[in-house]
Formats: structure tokens, sequence, C-alpha cells
């Protein structure tokens, strides 16, 4: 695949990129607490002006949640959680399921029925609903379990969660490419499945799961949304007094979490649910540019190797139709009796 054909990626990963970079280098060049909280505003008098959450200004861009925190930087430093959780579920589930994947169909087609017996309820259950009954014994408010093992216990629930896909489509892809001729034959002439999958069938599945993992990427960020609605944060949420209102909040700041608990200030407070929201919906359509562009290059590739293909066997056709054509094509019986 050609390089300059990426453009579009490029741009958007070099984005994406610097959203990463920035949050991580948030922790040591950025204000030093972004916790500090903005109190009642007072006039002269020592009355109260305004109460928080404060609407967007020149001091605070995308204004103050309800807690008088600046939300931009509440945004920065949760960027570098949301993005790490999203990478590892989906790099483990396309790592992990494709290899299980083709060594189940290579070495275990037998035992594919119980996989797709054990993963049944994925089908017909909404993998949110699922995630919500698994998480939510483990992820609540009052418990002594530790921030990172909640956490780990997430991760490895998302991983569930879209494991199935993953696995299902490698083996249905490994048999199809067992299917082959040239790989038929290579059975034939005695090669051995590892070199066969290392040889004929990874060329053509790499690029299928290049696509496989952006398209995991996004599944996952709407899965976290999801459970942001059920208050089950990454890390679990904790609870902290507002004017005497105590209000469920993620421990972590990850976007996911942030629109979640900032919810329900949509209609008096639009700016506090927006402001996460909208950081959301910028890494959404980035990685959807970046799906997209993969999918028209990997097609177009596919339609140019078919197409050049076809001409190859035109041609041949047409020289073996110019070679036994009527004028140059003399019977041996001819020949003999020509003699």
């Amino acid at each position: 695949m050609r390089t300059q054909n990426y453009k579009k990626t490029k741009i958007s990963l070099g984005i994406l990129l610097v959203f990463l970079i920035s949050s991580i280098l948030y922790d040591f060049v950025g204000p030093e607490d972004y916790r500090t909280m903005i109190n009642q505003l007072y006039d002269e008098n020592g009355k109260v002006i305004e109460n928080p959450p404060y609407p967007p200004s020149k001091e605070y861009p995308l204004g103050t949640d309800r807690d008088g925190r600046d939300n931009l930087l509440l945004i920065i430093d949760g960027l570098k959680y949301t993005f790490a959780a999203v990478l590892v579920v989906s790099f483990m589930r396309v790592v992990i399921g494709s290899l299980l994947g083709m060594i189940v169909e290579t070495w275990m087609p037998a035992c594919k029925s119980m996989f797709k017996a054990f993963f049944l309820p994925f089908h017909y259950v909404p993998l949110l609903l699922i995630g919500v009954l698994l998480m939510d014994p483990v992820i609540f408010l009052y418990n002594e379990i530790p921030i990172i093992v909640k956490i780990e216990f997430q991760l490895i629930v998302l991983f569930l969660l879209g494991f199935p896909t993953v696995f299902f489509f490698t083996t249905d892809f490994v048999n199809e490419i067992k299917s082959k001729s040239y790989v038929m034959s290579s059975y034939l002439l005695g090669g051995s499945k590892l070199h066969i999958i290392m040889k004929q069938i990874l060329p053509h599945l790499k690029p299928q799961l290049v696509i496989m993992f952006v398209q995991q990427v996004l599944q996952t960020l709407q899965i976290l949304m999801g459970l942001a609605m059920f208050t089950l944060f990454l890390g679990g949420p904790h609870k902290e007094k507002i004017y005497n209102t105590p209000y469920n909040k993620s421990i972590t700041n990850e976007l996911a979490g942030l629109t979640g608990q900032n919810f329900w200030t949509l209609k008096n407070a639009p700016w506090v649910a927006f402001s996460s929201l909208g950081m959301l919906l910028i890494i959404f359509i980035l990685v959807n540019v970046i799906k997209n562009e993969l999918v028209a290059n990997i097609e177009g590739k596919m339609e140019q190797y078919s197409v050049f293909s076809k001409n190859k066997l035109e041609m041949n056709t047409e020289t073996v139709k110019r070679d036994i054509s009527p004028g140059k094509f003399n019977p041996i019986e001819q020949k003999v009796l020509d003699q």
C-alpha cells in the first residue's frame, strides 16, 4: 500500500497524538492543581453574585463544573486515562482474539462449537447490558476494593465484551483462506500448519486486523460512554459535597466519566456536559476518518489486484487464441502428409 494514500490518517493520528502528549505533560508542566475550586462570587458589599458552574469566559474557555473546577483542565487531565483504557482493551482484543482464532481454526476446529455456545448470549443481549451486570457488583461506591483492582476488573470485562467479534471473524477468515487452491497445494506438498499460517494466512489477515483494531477502538468508546450513564466510571465513582449537595464523580476524570457525571446539567449548564462530550465527538470523528481511509485503500488495492489478474488472464487468453489461429495451426496429420 502506498504511503501517499494515507494523508488523512496521518493528520488524524497526529492530532490524537498531540492530545495524548498534552495530557501526559499536564502532570509536569500544567497548573499546580486542577482540583482548585472557585467559590461563590461576591460583590463589594459581600452579597453572592453567582454560584458555580460558571459559563465560559476568557479565564475559563470551557467554563467550570458544579465544583467550580476548570473544565478544560479536567479534560486535559482525563484524556490520558481514556486513551490508555481504549488502546489497551482494543489491542488485547485483536491480539488475543486473532491468535486464539487461528489456533482453534487450524489445530482444534472441533472446539469452535464450544466457543460459539459459550459466547451465544453476546449475540442476543446488548453488550452494554452485559457490561452493567458484570461491573455493578464490583464498581459501586462504598467498598474496600482498591482503585487499581477496579480498573483491572473493568478492563477485563471490556475485553470480554469485544473478544467474540474478533475471534469469530478470525476463524471465518482463516477457514476461507484455507479453501484457496494455493493453500491446499501447500498442504499436499507437505507444508506445516505453522508455515501456512505465517506465510499464507497472516499476510492476508494483517490488513483486516488493522481495520478491526480501529473498529474496536470505536466500540470501546461507545461502551464506556454507555457505562458512564450508569455511574460505572473507570476506577469507580466517589462522592464529594458541593454546598452540602453530594453527587457521583469520576475518580480518573476520563472523558466518558466526565460526560456521565455532568449529564444532568444539560438543562441548567449545558457547557459542563458538552465540554467533555465535544472532545469525545472529535475523537470519534478522527478515528472514523482513519477507519474509512484504511477500508478504502485496502478495497482499492484488492480491486486493483483483481483487475490486474483479470487483464493478465485476458492477455494470456488472447495470446493462446492468436497462437492457435487457423492460419498458424497445422494438425500433426497434415504435417505428416506434407512431408
